[in-house]
């Protein structure tokens, strides 16, 4: 059965309300019976027990006919089968039929739309319809006043307690299952923003790795390609080269796509800078390295700021490579207290660059990435002399957040 909205004046409706299935008891039996069960079973017992008593005995209903008693209770008890979709209806023929009805649709009411104006409204008349029977000036003794309480108590005040309490029950768990659907989408939203990053993160190694060391074997198989013929020593060390570099390549490849904890002790440092400048140099780039510090006794970068520092000069060499492979490259590595400042600037090339190698665009956004991990700054551009200049601070020690380095 289809349940109307929730409409309450100065109440907004909580969404999916269901109260009007959960509310129906408030002790949970072992077994839960099926909704049209719930609906029609008040129904079905006014029908067959009420019924037949008010036709019987006069004193049950609200008048001194035996036949109207029955009509009304009959009537009383057809409408409780429609007291989650007009409860307020319901609840008003009800006041002519018996207690026991009664007291079902101000149950279902309340539970159902909470505390209104109509709710106030229909509970005032069903008090006074509970007092009509009973003379209220006899209250001489303690026992006529209870037997004149005993009705607008048990069949008035207490289904208003209970629908009240059960309605009130049916928001809290609406407004729970509501915050776990959201605790589950906020979840789901940060696994795949960790999922991102981690894709970014093998992304940005894979360039890296993949594009120094192929753009080194690319050019010594083009220096290979060129050489003389009656010269195989230069071919036989170019091969050579081309082996180390492939295996380096393996190497890291390996670790990245095993472990993919490349930031430790094990991964490329700075100690590293001297043979990344070495395989330069071999495939015909001018380099000059330079690195100070750190003083004695003072700090060294934790392997997280060494990684990242090796790995930004292995980008900057590889578009040195690229796009001004006759320049000359200065790398400088300066350690102090306060953090670590690098620089890789190359002088103006002449001109051309190497049409063999290809550019993804991706490799400063990388470096940037990589400092700003850190805590650091990076910057890169041209330089007045008609060069380029990357250059890079980061701290000796950072907290890597998941998915960096």
């Amino acid at each position: 059965m289809r349940q109307p909205t929730d409409q309450q004046p100065g109440h907004r409706p909580v969404p999916g309300l269901r109260a009007a299935h959960r509310s129906t008891m408030l002790v949970s039996l072992p077994v839960r019976l099926p909704a049209p069960v719930v609906a029609l079973a008040p129904t079905v017992l006014a029908l067959l027990i009420l019924v037949p008593l008010a036709a019987g005995d006069p004193d049950v209903g609200p008048t001194s006919s035996r036949g109207v008693n029955a009509t009304l209770m009959a009537i009383g008890a057809l409408a409780l089968a429609f007291r989650w979709r007009a409860p307020a209806t319901v609840t008003a023929l009800t006041l002519l039929s018996g207690q026991l009805p009664l007291a079902v649709a101000l149950y279902g009411f309340a539970a159902r739309r909470g505390r209104t104006r109509a709710l106030v409204v229909i509970a005032v008349l069903a008090e006074i319809r509970l007092l009509i029977p009973f003379d209220l000036g006899d209250l001489s003794t303690l026992n006529n006043i209870a037997n004149i309480i005993e009705d607008p108590l048990v069949y008035g005040a207490v289904p208003l307690a209970l629908g009240l309490t059960a309605h009130q029950r049916a928001r809290a768990v609406d407004l729970l299952e509501d915050r776990n659907r959201l605790l589950e989408a906020a979840r789901q939203h940060a696994e795949e923003r960790a999922a991102a990053a981690e894709r970014a993160r093998l992304a940005r190694e894979m360039h890296d790795v993949v594009s120094n060391r192929v753009s080194l074997i690319t050019l010594h198989a083009g220096a290979c390609q060129v050489a003389a013929p009656n010269d195989p020593a230069v071919v036989k060390e170019t091969l050579g080269l081309i082996r180390t570099l492939g295996l380096q390549a393996l190497t890291e490849l390996r670790g990245l796509l095993g472990v993919l904890t490349p930031a430790s002790d094990e991964g490329p440092s700075l100690g590293g800078l001297p043979a990344l400048v070495g395989e330069s140099r071999r495939a015909g780039l001018s380099v000059r390295l330079s690195i100070d510090g750190p003083a004695d006794g003072g700090p060294e970068p934790s392997p997280a700021v060494q990684y990242a520092a090796y790995r930004i000069v292995q980008e900057a060499l590889t578009n040195v490579h690229k796009h001004a492979p006759s320049a000359t490259v200065a790398v400088t590595v300066e350690i102090r207290a306060d953090g670590l400042r690098l620089s890789v600037v190359n002088s103006p090339g002449d001109g051309g660059e190497d049409p063999h190698l290809p550019s993804g665009g991706h490799g400063l956004d990388g470096m940037r990435t990589r400092a700003d991990d850190l805590g650091g700054t990076l910057e890169a551009g041209p330089t007045p002399e008609g060069g380029f200049a990357v250059r890079a601070r980061l701290p000796l020690t950072a907290d890597v957040p998941a998915g960096a380095t």
